[in-house]
């Protein structure tokens, strides 16, 4: 029999805490799935924290039915970072976990987790692999890590492969990094682990789908143009994070980390523009902006990088 602490009003002694927390908002469709796949984990030491950042769908509704089940919160214009943020101010576990409010977990997801906590204690954060669904639910496709041996800080820069909702850290860490980054409310959650990296912190892998992650056209992810933006915000401070703490020492990591801001913001420029023109000229554009990253769409990304000049010359005397 699986029990809500939250109903029965005590926690197990046994077992540690774990915080979920969900931000929500217009999504009616996918929220009452998206709780019920918590509350049915078997795991009984769970608080389940719901943000809603103004719903006007009956999101608000759903969520009220399920009383003490959850606990609400309510923000409006705040959107994913500050949510997270509030959340945090109430959470009570010692571990937190996300979700979206568009997606669920798979049976298994957070017992897994204190299961690999426990058997690594000197482990900061635990991910995993998941899958991608339709609207429906429907699987389209697994996403599955495999290690390439590198060490992962420098992997996470160069490209992050971390599902949000697949997390589970000690809630200290997020502390000692002043919780998410509220420049960047889409991009909150890799600008985060960028700075955990950076500290020292260990990220484990755990070779296990746990969450299906939902695409459809709604997706806050979708919205190319913003979140790239956010994204190289977070890749910036990631950069000077990375430097102030000394996980780039060297000119050749140094030369390693421009390569990787270079193809980064570059990208995420070009694809940009791509996606602003029209529709009949994007394949034309495509191949022009892939024969190199000197194209014009990429004169943002040195830009970018030219703001960061001061930082990296004074690393340069190494």
């Amino acid at each position: 029999m699986i029990f809500s602490p939250q109903k029965e009003g005590r926690i197990p002694d046994a077992l540690p805490l774990v915080s979920v927390i969900i931000p929500s908002f217009n999504h009616a469709k996918f929220i009452r799935e998206c709780i019920e796949s918590v509350l049915s984990q078997d795991y009984a030491a769970i608080e389940i924290i719901v943000v809603d950042d103004g719903s006007l769908d009956g999101t608000l509704e759903i969520l009220s039915s399920f009383g003490l089940a959850i606990r609400l919160l309510q923000q409006k214009g705040g959107r994913q970072a500050r949510a997270r943020n509030l959340a945090l101010g109430v959470a009570r576990g010692e571990f937190i976990a996300f979700l979206d409010s568009d997606d669920r977990y798979l049976p298994g997801r957070i017992s897994s987790a204190v299961a690999a906590f426990h058997a690594s204690p000197n482990v900061d954060v635990i991910w995993a692999d998941f899958r991608l669904v339709n609207e429906r639910g429907q699987v389209i496709a697994e996403r599955r890590w495999r290690p390439t041996g590198a060490d992962f800080s420098l992997e996470l820069i160069s490209g992050n492969p971390i599902c949000n909702a697949t997390v589970t850290v000690r809630r200290h860490v997020l502390d000692d990094i002043g919780g998410f980054d509220e420049r960047v409310p889409r991009a909150c959650d890799g600008a985060a682990w960028y700075q955990i990296a950076a500290r020292g912190r260990r990220f484990i892998h755990l070779d296990r789908l746990t969450v299906d992650y939902r695409i459809h056209g709604e997706n806050d992810s979708g919205r190319f143009v913003p979140m790239a933006q956010e994204r190289d915000i977070a890749l910036t401070a990631g950069a000077k994070a990375y430097l102030e703490c000394q996980v780039i020492k060297t000119p050749q990591d140094m030369l390693w980390l421009r390569n990787v801001l270079v193809k980064q913001f570059s990208f995420h420029a070009a694809a940009a523009v791509q996606r602003a023109l029209p529709k009949g000229l994007r394949a034309i554009v495509q191949a022009r902006l892939l024969d190199g990253l000197g194209s014009p769409a990429g004169l943002w990304s040195f830009d970018m990088l030219r703001k960061l000049k001061h930082v990296f010359l004074r690393r340069d005397t190494l």
